[in-house]
């Protein structure tokens, strides 16, 4: 018996057609699964406590936060402790030393939470910073008083010639400390001894970083951003956002510094001020991070979403937050493979896994900026007991699937097509 030709080219046209909807399933499917963002964990703080402040180690296996109390593990769990307050505090950024200031004394405690030394100096402290290794520590009071001590806590130096600080910040090189004060930056050296200041572009120092080779500082605040020398001369000034900015963070030789902005957009910049492109968010940019070379950038919403892009500002994972993400709690590991995210509840440690090694897909086009910012110059004038810890709960979840309900959506339309044509043939 023989089929008629209509027959036959009917069944062919059936198995092509089949054919046809397995490779587009398996173009969708590349895409889907390109990468994604895995829950490797996740941390609740004890009763009604916050994080804040939120910190990784550079190589990823260290994670701090503040807050209402310390919180501190390593990526894989052995390491947790916390409960002492942490509404002063901060982490090396080698992850081997944590310095918190309770009222007026100020505490260096090691990896494990075993204290090394602590001062007091009679008076309340409001910011304070530490080195990336841990070698040098630099603290402000409420009268206005600068101190730096040693890697042993021995006193290195001390300036009251300063206002009310609000931020601190130590040079890779750590022969440069910059503080935002009420009157503007001033930066001093490690003897607190005061290098330049400046008080004449107002209060746009929300938020400070330096290059890595501590050639350069850059400043933020309202809507604008400024670049300064190390010794004190403008490079430029820009204002960048419609609305004020939320967050900023910079690759190590600030090829990419990163804004999250009130006006929902992600902004990208690079060393010398210019804007490379801006990523549409849709709501508040709450917190920004930005791996070491600048090829992974996260931005957490208002909305609860998480964005990480790429250094072209595509789409390379998204997901969700259980309720509104924090302000300033994004936090990418030097690699930018590990990422930490705070809600108004939680902690989350994030794998980033499928990255591409080519370029990934645009799921979601950057807006690229043609119009240049008009540049703006700014001329410059010239010993207690131990900390108590405690034992945090184990709160690890269960790792979330890297393949999304897309993928699973998408192998279940290809059964079906494959049992549809398989009766029908």
């Amino acid at each position: 018996m023989t089929l008629s030709s209509g027959k036959i080219m009917s069944t062919h046209f059936r198995i092509n057609l089949l054919v046809a909807g397995f490779l587009l399933i398996i173009c969708i499917v590349s895409s889907v699964s390109a990468a994604s963002l895995v829950l490797s964990w996740r941390e609740q703080p004890i009763g009604d406590a916050a994080f804040s402040g939120l910190m990784i180690s550079r190589d990823g296996s260290m994670v701090f936060a503040g807050g209402d109390q310390v919180f501190v593990r390593s990526w894989d769990g052995d390491t947790r402790w916390g409960g002492m307050s942490g509404a002063v505090a901060t982490m090396s950024t080698d992850g081997n030393y944590f310095v918190s200031a309770i009222n007026d004394n100020v505490r260096k405690i090691n990896r494990t939470g075993n204290e090394i030394w602590n001062r007091i100096t009679g008076s309340p402290f409001t910011a304070l910073a530490v080195s990336g290794d841990g070698s040098l520590v630099v603290a402000a009071d409420n009268r206005g008083y600068l101190r730096s001590w040693k890697a042993d806590g021995k006193n290195l130096g001390v300036n009251n010639d300063t206002d009310k600080v609000k931020r601190i910040e130590i040079s890779p090189s750590q022969d440069l400390v910059v503080v935002s004060s009420e009157e503007g930056p001033k930066v001093f050296s490690p003897e607190m001894k005061l290098i330049w200041e400046n008080d004449t572009f107002g209060n746009l120092d929300s938020f400070l970083a330096f290059s890595a080779d501590s050639s350069t500082l850059f400043f933020s605040g309202d809507n604008r951003v400024l670049s300064y020398t190390a010794t004190g001369s403008p490079n430029w000034e820009k204002e960048i956002t419609r609305d004020a900015i939320v967050d900023m963070a910079c690759s190590d030789d600030c090829a990419s510094i990163v804004l999250g902005s009130k006006d929902g957009n992600v902004w990208v910049l690079n060393k010398e001020g210019q804007v490379q492109w801006k990523y549409s968010a849709g709501s508040w940019v709450n917190a920004v991070g930005v791996s070491r070379d600048g090829s992974v950038i996260v931005a957490g919403t208002l909305d609860r979403n998480i964005y990480t892009l790429d250094k072209d500002g595509d789409l390379l994972a998204t997901t969700k937050t259980n309720t509104v993400i924090q302000q300033q709690s994004v936090a990418v590991s030097g690699d930018g493979k590990r990422i930490v995210v705070t809600d108004e509840h939680t902690m989350y440690g994030f794998e980033l896994a499928g990255i591409p090694e080519g370029t990934p897909t645009v799921t979601s086009p950057p807006t690229l900026i043609t119009t240049p910012v008009t540049v703006k110059t700014t001329t410059i004038p010239t010993t207690t007991s131990s900390p108590t810890t405690t034992n945090i709960p184990v709160t690890t979840g269960t790792p979330q699937s890297a393949l999304g309900p897309c993928l699973a959506i998408v192998a279940t339309a290809a059964g079906a097509m494959f049992l549809c044509m398989k009766r029908r043939i």
